[in-house]
């Protein structure tokens, strides 16, 4: 009788402690299940704002680059204008006009001045982010 109540009292404690391990790794599970969730959501939060960094940027280097190309254009037109402003008439051959050599000299310099004050602009810009 005692080795039936003995018997009895170790299947209940083995069974108890199964139950008890069986609930314990259920919680376990759970708590994995939710960090591996919440790693999930973070590493898309992350891509996200990966992503929208790197539109940011590829927005503002567009930005820039169409500011140097303005800023080249500008330069153009003024060197045009500049020569269009001191063309001289050419002598006994009416509507026909010439630009001195010093004067286009004069409007290459500027030109290339005014290029490379562009792309340091868009050198100092482009470094500094903004």
């Amino acid at each position: 009788m005692v080795k039936k109540i003995v018997a009895l009292v170790l299947i209940v404690v083995a069974g108890g402690g199964w139950f008890y391990l069986d609930y314990m790794n259920k919680q376990e599970i759970k708590a994995a299940e939710e960090l591996r969730q919440a790693m999930a959501q973070a590493k898309a939060q992350a891509m996200a704002r990966e992503k929208a960094i790197a539109e940011a940027k590829a927005q503002f280097e567009a930005l820039i680059l169409a500011e140097l190309t303005t800023c080249k254009t500008t330069a153009e037109k003024v060197k045009e204008d500049f020569l269009e402003a001191n063309k001289k008439p050419v002598r006994r051959k009416p509507g026909q006009f010439t630009v001195p050599a010093a004067v286009q000299e004069e409007a290459n310099k500027t030109l290339e001045a005014a290029n490379a004050a562009c792309q340091t602009t868009h050198d100092t810009r482009l470094a500094s982010g903004s």
